[in-house]
C-alpha cells in the first residue's frame, strides 16, 4: 500500500469510520469506541481549512484603511490571537461527545438555545457563500488565462463546479474532512509558501496609505482589528463539531492548543503576505492585484491553491452549518440536512455575483456576525467555567434534565447574550449599521470587545455561586443514570 494510502486508512480509525462512507452521527452523541482522533489531528482539520485567500483579501482591506506596515501587522497578531477564543470553546467536545449548538443548551437552555442555533446556521452559510465567491472568481480568472470566454456563462459553469466540490465532500462527513484536510493542508501550504517567496521580497515598509476619510488613525486601528478577529470568531460556534471525536480523558489544554495553532500559524502567515502585497501594489482588485508581483505561470498555480482553499474551508463551514441545522429539531439526517445548506449558500454567492458589490456586502457581514458571535461566546465560557467544563450527555438531548430549566429556558444566559449584543451594537461601524458611540471612538469599531466583556461578566456574575456542576446522581461523567446507548438516534431529537 502507499505511504498516500496508509494514511488515509490511519485517518479514516481514527474519525470514526471510513471517509468513504456517508457519516450516521449528527448531534447524538458519539460513542467511547468510535472516538480515535488524537488531539494533534485537529491541527490539520482547522490548518487545513484556514489555508485560504480571504486572508490575503483581509491583508490588503487593512492596509487600505490607512495602517501602514508596523500597524497591519499589530492588527494581524493581535486579531489572529482570537484563535485561543475557538481552543477554549474546543475543549467541551471530549467531554460532551456532541456538536458545538447543543452544548451550548447548557448556557441558554434547551429551547432558549435555538436564537444561538439559528444565527449560527446563518453565519455558516453566510460563510459559505464567501468562499463559493471567492472559488468562482478565481477559477473563472484561471480560465481566462488559459483563453477560455463567456462572460456569465463561464461564471455560471465555474460557480457549478465550485458547489458540486464543495458539498459533495461534505456529504461524507467527519472522516472524509478529516482526511481531505490533512492531504490539503500540504498542497494549499506549499503553493502559499512559494507565494510569500515571490511577495515579501516586494514590500515596502516605507509605504503610507492614505487615512480612511472621516476615521481617525485609532479608529482605523479598530475597524482593521473588527476586520481581522472575525475569520477566527466565526469558528467559535464550530469548535466541538470537530473534537467530539477524541476520547472523553482528552486533557483540554490539549485541544485548546492544537486547534489555536492550526487556525493561527496559517492566518498570520498569510494575512502577512497580503499586507505585503498591499504595500507593493495596488490590490483593490483582491484577486486580479497579484498579477503585477507573480510570474505568469505561477499566477495560475496559484488561482488553483485559491480554488482549493475556498473548497477546503468551506467543508468545515457547511458540515458545522448542518449540525446547527439538525440543532434548531430538524428531523432528518445530517448528510440530507447539507442539501438545504447548499440550495441557500448557492442563492446567496448568486446575489453576491451577480446582484451585489462583493467587497462591501463581505465587509458588512464580518460586522454584523460579530455582534452576535461574541455575546454568544461571553456567555458560554462563563457557563463552562462556572461548571468547570463538566457536562452530563443525556440531558443535553433531554427535556426535562438538567438543562431543561425553566420551560427550556437559562433565562440569565439569554438575557446577558441580548445585553451584549445589543451594548455591542453600540459601538459597531459598517455600512449598515452606525452605533451611537462610535463618534467617541475615532469612527472606530469596538463592537468586539465590549459584546464579549459585557456577556462573559454579567453571566458569570449572576450566576457564580448558583452552578451545580455535578448530575443529581453526584457523577459528572458524560451519561448519568446507567445510560450506555446511544442518545438522540434521530439526528434532529431533543
Amino acid at each position: 500500500m502507499s505511504q498516500l494510502g496508509n494514511e488515509s486508512a490511519k485517518l479514516q480509525k481514527k474519525a470514526g469510520g471510513s471517509a468513504f462512507s456517508i457519516e450516521q452521527h449528527g448531534i447524538d452523541f458519539i460513542p467511547p469506541a468510535e472516538r480515535k482522533l488524537r488531539p494533534r489531528d485537529l491541527f490539520w482539520i482547522w490548518f487545513g481549512a484556514n489555508v485560504i485567500y480571504v486572508y490575503i483579501i483581509d491583508g490588503a482591506l487593512i492596509v487600505g484603511f490607512g495602517l501602514s506596515f508596523w500597524p497591519a501587522m499589530a492588527v494581524v497578531l493581535l486579531g489572529n490571537s482570537f484563535y485561543a477564543l475557538l481552543g477554549l470553546t474546543s475543549m467541551a467536545g471530549p467531554r460532551a461527545g456532541t456538536a458545538m449548538l447543543v452544548i451550548s443548551r447548557a448556557a441558554f437552555g434547551i429551547v432558549g438555545n435555538t436564537m444561538a442555533a439559528f444565527l449560527s446556521w446563518l453565519t455558516a452559510v453566510g460563510w459559505e457563500a464567501v468562499n463559493i465567491v471567492i472559488g468562482t472568481l478565481s477559477l473563472v480568472e484561471l480560465l481566462q488565462l488559459s483563453g477560455l470566454r463567456g462572460g456569465n456563462v463561464l461564471k455560471i459553469a465555474c460557480l457549478a463546479v465550485i458547489i458540486f466540490l464543495t458539498f459533495s465532500v461534505t456529504i461524507f462527513g467527519h472522516a472524509m474532512i478529516t482526511l481531505m484536510n490533512r492531504i490539503l493542508s500540504y498542497v494549499l501550504g506549499i503553493g502559499t509558501l512559494v507565494l510569500g517567496i515571490y511577495v515579501i521580497p516586494k514590500i515596502n515598509i516605507d509605504f503610507h496609505p492614505q487615512h480612511m476619510s472621516g476615521v481617525s488613525g485609532a479608529g482605523a486601528f479598530l475597524i482593521a482589528l473588527l476586520v481581522m478577529t472575525a475569520a477566527p470568531v466565526s469558528w467559535l460556534n464550530c469548535g466541538s463539531d470537530y473534537s467530539r471525536y477524541l476520547p472523553e480523558n482528552t486533557l483540554g489544554s490539549k485541544v485548546a492548543l492544537w486547534t489555536m495553532l492550526g487556525g493561527f500559524i496559517p492566518s498570520v502567515l498569510i494575512t502577512f503576505v497580503g499586507v505585503a502585497a498591499a504595500t507593493a501594489t495596488n490590490m483593490s482588485n483582491p484577486i486580479g492585484g497579484l498579477k503585477h508581483l507573480l510570474p505568469s505561470w505561477f499566477f495560475a498555480c496559484y488561482l488553483a491553491v485559491i480554488v482549493g482553499g475556498t473548497v477546503t474551508n468551506n467543508f468545515l463551514n457547511t458540515y458545522s452549518s448542518s449540525m446547527s441545522l439538525l440543532t434548531l429539531g430538524l428531523r432528518m439526517k445530517r448528510y440530507k440536512a447539507v442539501f438545504i445548506d447548499a440550495t441557500l449558500g448557492t442563492l446567496l454567492s448568486v446575489y453576491a455575483l451577480f446582484v451585489s458589490d462583493f467587497t462591501n456586502s463581505f465587509i458588512n457581514f464580518l460586522s454584523l456576525t460579530i455582534l452576535w458571535l461574541m455575546p454568544w461566546c461571553g456567555v458560554y465560557l462563563a457557563d463552562s467555567l462556572l461548571r468547570k467544563g463538566k457536562y452530563v450527555a443525556i440531558d443535553l438531548h433531554a427535556r426535562k434534565g438538567q438543562y431543561w430549566y425553566k420551560n427550556g429556558w437559562n433565562v440569565a444566559g439569554v438575557i446577558w447574550f441580548v445585553i451584549g449584543a445589543f451594548v455591542a451594537s453600540l459601538f459597531s461601524s459598517n455600512t449598515v449599521w452606525q452605533g451611537p458611540l462610535v463618534r467617541y471612538i475615532g469612527g472606530g469599531d469596538l463592537s468586539i470587545f465590549v459584546g464579549f466583556v459585557v456577556a462573559f461578566a454579567g453571566y458569570y456574575v449572576t450566576k457564580r455561586g448558583r452552578m451545580s456542576t455535578t448530575s443529581q446522581n453526584g457523577d459528572d461523567g458524560l451519561l448519568r443514570n446507567g445510560a450506555t446507548t446511544k442518545i438522540a438516534t434521530n439526528d434532529g431529537a431533543i
